[in-house]
């Protein structure tokens, strides 16, 4: 499937040689499938709304490293991947149940229902914190600088943790 839109300010990139670059005024899109009783415009918002899963695939292979092969065996790499998953898997768990995670309106093209921090963001937001661990009273307190915005986060995290606590407990 092949299809031509026409937009309404002139494109500043130029198409394929396949197509005639010169109007500049037309969008294409290509796909190829062997689905012949799907709807043309069905079909591209399918293909539109995988760029969800691109980024998921993304960060799976960059910060779960699951494009690393450690191994010269099959079932040590297979563990390895799974493991991989496991752990990306867990992250996004750990973020819906800390609050972090916002609900979006899906539609046709837009597939993810939750809006969600990248990895890199959110190990950098909730993890690698500096501080340090001081004596108060006999008890161990986690010693941090004062930062309205990281607190106001801290307290939303806690909040929803203690709220999924409860909700176990019942």
């Amino acid at each position: 499937m092949i299809l031509r839109k026409k937009v309404r300010c002139k494109q500043k990139y130029v198409q394929l040689d396949l197509f005639s670059p010169n109007n500049g005024s037309y969008e294409y899109s290509a796909v190829v499938t062997d689905a012949k009783d799907w709807d043309p415009e069905e079909l591209l918002l399918f293909v539109a709304g995988r760029s969800a899963q691109e980024t998921s695939i993304g960060e799976l292979k960059t910060d779960f490293a699951f494009d690393h092969i450690p191994t010269n065996t099959y079932q040590a790499n297979s563990a390895y991947q799974q493991i991989s998953q496991m752990a990306y898997n867990l992250a996004i768990s750990m973020q819906h149940s800390m609050g972090v995670t916002k609900k979006q309106e899906s539609n046709r093209k837009r597939t993810r229902i939750y809006s969600r921090m990248e990895w890199k963001t959110f190990r950098f937001l909730i993890l690698n914190r500096a501080g340090r661990i001081v004596h108060v009273q006999g008890k161990k307190v986690l010693e941090m600088t004062q930062n309205s915005a990281t607190e106001k986060l801290y307290n939303k995290i806690l909040r929803s943790l203690e709220t999924v606590k409860l909700m176990k407990a019942a």
